[in-house]
């Protein structure tokens, strides 16, 4: 059996890379340089996120939503121990001939929108509402009247595993409850919770697959899930890709001193999970949980990324439960390479994304037709 190449270094990508100074190592690990792990309870998280939050807010300056066609509201949600987390809700300001769910047609005012709920990225211990934005969102709200939901859950270190996932929870059974507490007094828009998407990148992506399951367990209906590079598996509970996979060629392997170095990662999880339970923890590794009548799924995954082989073992374990899954595999770029909109995998993955989600639309209207002609029997 071939195990197809997704890790050797897309031309594109080597040179865009050696244009910005970014880091490139040999794709043949004979050559890789022998690296030492790294303690991520020596990071400075506050130095790192204010950096971060620089970079976005610059962004943000940059790429105000309203030239997309959307305007924003930002409100606290009070969660399980009182704490607040930011919510940011955007939505179009007026009708645009997109596609809207149930309608292609109706104007946003007078037909109830879908609800696209994101988690953001951030490797557990930073990220905002812009994360996403730059990372997952900007092709959907260039083309499609959704409202959009982004919680701030809390972060680790500071707080303690599964805070962001049970933040993140809190937040979205409110939303189902009552929208409107989402909402300036004056908006207009009326929000469809009935029809629910989940969304996110990286540690976002991680935490929406854990929602899924949760919101199958309670009953609560989910149309839709896109994991854009997900984490999916504490990297110590892991199965080995295929019996054929060599030594050197696992994903976590391969990328150690990439630009999307491993090791950051196996730092954050041996901090926020130092010693792991005997049974895998279903939050901490959906990838190892019950993935049984899950709803469609878009899965995007990239080759020189640590989290390759999780997303890739999700993807067919989703498929051998029957489960729609489009999958979606960009060789040879790193983790974060949708950040990256000069990169022609970029290209393609902000086209992969939007008829994706014309997918997942037309995939809830034709569940809604079918369950509108089995009421009316």
């Amino acid at each position: 059996m071939i195990v197809p190449d997704f890790f050797t270094t897309d031309p594109d990508w080597a040179a865009y890379a050696v244009k910005h100074g970014f880091p490139l190592l040999p794709d043949k690990d004979v050559d890789r340089p022998s690296l030492p792990p790294l303690d991520a309870r020596s990071w400075d998280f506050k130095a790192i996120r204010n950096a971060n939050a620089a970079s976005e807010a610059s962004w943000s300056r940059d790429h105000p939503l309203s030239t997309v066609g959307y305007e924003t509201f930002l409100t606290d949600i009070q969660v399980r121990d009182g704490s607040l987390c930011s919510v940011k809700v955007s939505w179009p300001a007026k009708p645009r001939l997109h596609r809207q769910c149930g309608s292609a047609t109706a104007p946003a005012s007078s037909s109830p929108l879908p609800v696209l709920f994101v988690t953001h990225g951030g490797g557990f211990v930073q990220g905002t509402h812009q994360t996403e934005e730059a990372w997952l969102l900007w092709p959907i709200y260039e083309r499609f009247d959704l409202v959009i939901v982004s919680v701030e859950y809390r972060l680790a270190p500071e707080h303690k595993f599964p805070t962001w996932i049970e933040d993140s929870w809190d937040v979205l059974l409110q939303l189902l409850q009552d929208a409107t507490q989402f909402l300036p007094a004056n908006c207009a828009i009326q929000v469809n919770p009935k029809t629910l998407y989940l969304a996110g990148s990286s540690s976002g992506g991680g935490i929406s697959a854990v929602l899924s399951h949760l919101c199958r367990d309670h009953g609560i209906p989910v149309s839709g899930a896109i994991l854009n590079v997900p984490v999916l598996c504490d990297y110590r509970e892991i199965p080995p890709t295929t019996p054929h996979t060599k030594k050197g060629e696992a994903s976590y392997e391969q990328c150690i001193g990439t630009f999307s170095d491993s090791r950051g990662l196996m730092a954050v999880w041996d901090m926020i999970r130092p010693s792991p339970e005997a049974q895998p923890d279903p939050f901490a590794s959906p990838l190892l949980g019950n993935l049984s009548n899950l709803p469609p799924h878009i899965i995007c995954v990239a080759g020189q990324d640590p989290l390759r082989d999780e997303g890739l073992q999700y993807a067919k374990k989703l498929q051998q439960q029957d489960t729609p899954v489009r999958l979606h595999v960009y060789p040879g770029v790193p983790h974060n390479f949708a950040q990256f909109w000069e990169l022609k995998a970029c290209r393609r993955f902000w086209d992969d994304l939007q008829r994706g989600m014309e997918w997942l639309l037309a995939k809830t209207e034709e569940c809604q037709k079918f369950e509108c002609t089995i009421n009316r029997r």
